[in-house]
């Protein structure tokens, strides 16, 4: 169907519409220029002068769900004051030069590669009549410019992992409009530096804890203030705190014990599990722990960094930095695994007494009663026992289940009132067998007190008091960074709202499956919406 000198709305000046034509899912739009003169791009001057024309054939946005193509007759012009001598005419409103689709239509199709990546969008495309390659759709974000926006005043720097563990990147984001400004590859002084002394309006950095921020923020922007994030503020804190809590594992497994041995064991008869391995027994693999231990002691003790020791050792820096706080070899004793039984351990008990020693009965017995485990456990428990002297004795209380030094940390600084009454029971104990562990404790939620309340006046006489108690390490550390731990009391800025742009780039960067280049990611995390 061809409709001939149709009026259509929105066309842009200068373009006249001689006809359309309607196809299987396409709409073909004839057109021709009007303009009796153009401006050559070489030298800008007018000129009427006609060489030739030629067709330019643009796809558009659809329309009723048809693909839309324009076939525009576009005149050549002569220029004779520059050596370009000839030029084609631009069509302004409709497409850019030697494009081969409308303005409108890149800009649509660009927002889709933002948003979904190549293929993803490409296929968008082609369910919303805009075909178009995956290739294609990476080229037109790639190609968009970044948009012009007010100097930033509050900015906040985060690192984010490309690769954990072995390649990193910048994120640089506006804390006042919450939008990311750049990504910078690498996370070390000089990229930081450079960006920010670009910027020169910036008046508050917020970074973590990272020297090689703070050295950047130092030398690129020393009119900003500094802002220490007060959330690794808190982790250091608390790291500080595990540390000293590692210290302290003769006191952990009594506590451990005494609790437990709290709870009333009924009089029956039960044979003794088996103990647990000795340390001398416990195996190779102890050994070679402890063997691994002394020397990354010895290690620190010559004053090798952690990076080295573990390098030397063939050990993770975490692993190393545990044996170094703890100062000793800790052995690990594998808790016992709970089993299928123990909710039927009365039961069972009971039975026993009774007489019924026979494993297949008791299983039969333990069915009907909605036991879910195989005969096997029930045979070996009942093997057990029968190896038992026979005499009766208290069933052996549960085994102390002892816990990590990262939950003990949680457990010393948390409002005793959100614990459980056995976690609450366990605190109190290890609290009376480790008063300077207690004490230590009582420094941490004075630091999250002092973070919480604004009040930098009083950083300093903490830091006297908690330099006594077992923090040295973490006094040092504020101490070198003094001015950015005031700033975090007193400024209401921080690095959430960065962290949350992280989340964001690693969910774009995921969605490529890890085959983006940097720019590719740095122009999806910057204009997605």
């Amino acid at each position: 169907m061809v409709i001939s000198n149709p009026s259509l709305p929105s066309v842009p000046e200068g373009v006249h519409v001689d006809e359309l034509a309607l196809g299987v899912g396409t709409l073909t739009i004839t057109a021709r220029t009007t303009a009796p003169r153009a401006v050559c791009p070489q030298c800008g001057q007018w000129s009427a002068r006609g060489h030739s024309a030629y067709w330019r054939t643009l796809k558009d946005l659809p329309w009723q769900d048809r693909s839309v193509t324009w076939r525009v007759k576009v005149r050549r012009f002569r220029c004779g004051r520059c050596p370009r001598r000839i030029f084609a005419e631009p069509v302004p409103g409709l497409a850019r030069a030697k494009a081969q689709r409308s303005d409108r239509l890149a800009a649509a199709q660009t927002d889709i590669g933002v948003a979904l990546g190549g293929e993803a969008g490409a296929r968008l495309s082609r369910r919303l009549a805009m075909p178009v390659s995956g290739d294609t759709v990476l080229r037109l974000v790639r190609r968009r410019g970044i948009g012009s926006s007010p100097p930033p005043r509050v900015v906040g720097i985060d690192d984010w992992a490309w690769r954990r563990g072995r390649r990193y990147g910048t994120i640089v984001c506006d804390l006042e409009r919450g939008r990311v400004l750049d990504l910078l590859p690498g996370r070390s002084c000089a990229p930081v530096r450079d960006w920010l002394a670009a910027h020169p309006d910036i008046a508050v950095v917020s970074r973590d804890r990272a020297g090689p921020y703070a050295e950047a923020a130092r030398l690129g922007a020393p009119q900003a203030i500094q802002v220490a994030d007060r959330w690794h503020l808190l982790v250091n804190a608390s790291d500080a705190l595990r540390g000293v809590v590692e210290r302290h594992q003769p006191e952990i497994r009594e506590a451990a014990r005494r609790v437990v041995s709290q709870i009333p064991a009924p009089i029956v008869a039960a044979a003794d599990p088996a103990d647990p391995p000795s340390e001398e027994n416990a195996g190779q693999g102890s050994g070679r722990r402890r063997q691994r231990c002394e020397a990354a002691l010895r290690l620190h003790g010559e004053g090798l960094s952690m990076k080295a020791i573990a390098r030397t050792l063939g050990a993770s820096r975490n692993g190393v930095r545990r044996w170094v706080r703890a100062g000793a070899f800790v052995p690990y004793r594998r808790p016992p695994a709970p089993t299928q039984l123990d909710p039927h351990l009365p039961l069972v008990e009971a039975r026993w007494r009774d007489g019924q020693h026979n494993a297949a009965a008791l299983h039969r017995e333990l069915r009907a009663v909605g036991f879910e485990g195989g005969y096997e456990i029930v045979q070996c428990w009942a093997k057990r026992r029968r190896s038992d002297a026979g005499h009766d004795r208290p069933v052996r209380p549960p085994s102390a289940q002892i816990p990590s030094t990262r939950r003990i940390a949680r457990w010393l600084t948390c409002d005793p009132a959100k614990l459980s009454l056995d976690d609450r029971r366990f605190v109190e104990v290890l609290c009376g067998l480790a008063p300077r562990l207690q004490a230590t404790a009582e420094q941490v939620r004075g630091f999250g007190m002092i973070l919480r309340a604004g009040d930098p006046a009083a950083l300093k006489p903490w830091l006297d008091a908690a330099d006594a108690s077992g923090l040295g390490g973490l006094v040092a550390g504020l101490r070198q960074d003094e001015a950015a731990v005031q700033a975090a009391i007193a400024e209401p800025w921080s690095n959430g709202p960065v962290e949350g742009q992280v989340n964001r780039l690693k969910l774009i960067k995921r969605s490529m499956y890890g085959r983006a280049g940097f720019d590719l990611l740095r122009q999806r995390v910057l204009h997605a919406a």
